[in-house]
């Protein structure tokens, strides 16, 4: 990333929504984040309202675009007990999970501190931290919502995020697109870096 690059941090706190700008230099560390949900997965991801099974964060040092370390996580729905059948065919395919594989998960608390941890140990303290994730609703649509329903504190970095398919729109002055291989395409079709 060059030292001249901005980055717009979407950030949320008290409930208000606003922007902030960075720049690459002041980023030590982005967290590549993704979520999956039992249910409906990529451009319907959240509209369901099932739990979350997947958290997958690679954790990336900007000064030398290292990937540090990538973890995955499965989780554990809170209705594994009484569902026989919880995830849906997208979800077993696309992300190669099994429902037992899934009932025999932790709990979405429990996850999110080992997540905690992973990122502690990687990121030093004073260092700038900042998630990245593909559109909005792994974030808004699905871990803040659900984190509030099960009265999970989330870390302060679950807060601010860069939002690469408005940056990636923003830069090429193109509208929505539907996934990171569009972004790609349209990427090596314009010759772009």
């Amino acid at each position: 990333m060059d030292s001249d690059s901005n980055l717009i941090i979407e950030m949320q706190k008290d409930g208000e929504e606003y922007e902030v700008g960075l720049t690459s230099s002041e980023v030590s560390y982005l967290g590549v984040f993704f979520v999956a949900t039992a249910g409906q997965n990529g451009p319907n991801l959240g509209c369901d309202e099932e739990e979350i099974v997947l958290l997958v964060l690679s954790i990336i040092k900007v000064s030398t675009n290292e990937v540090v370390v990538t973890k995955s996580f499965v989780v554990q729905p809170h209705t594994s007990d009484i569902n026989e059948n919880l995830l849906s065919e997208e979800c077993k395919v696309d992300f190669k999970l099994q429902e037992d594989q899934v009932k025999n998960a932790k709990l979405l608390d429990v996850v999110i501190e080992q997540l905690d941890e992973v990122v502690t140990a990687h990121v030093g303290s004073g260092e700038v931290f900042v998630l990245v994730v593909d559109g909005q609703l792994p974030l808004r649509q699905c871990l803040h919502p659900e984190a509030s329903a099960k009265e999970i504190t989330l870390p302060d970095y679950y807060n601010s995020f860069f939002d690469l398919r408005k940056e990636f729109s923003s830069y090429h002055q193109y509208n929505h697109p539907e996934s990171i291989t569009d972004m790609l395409k349209l990427s090596v079709e314009l010759g772009s870096p």
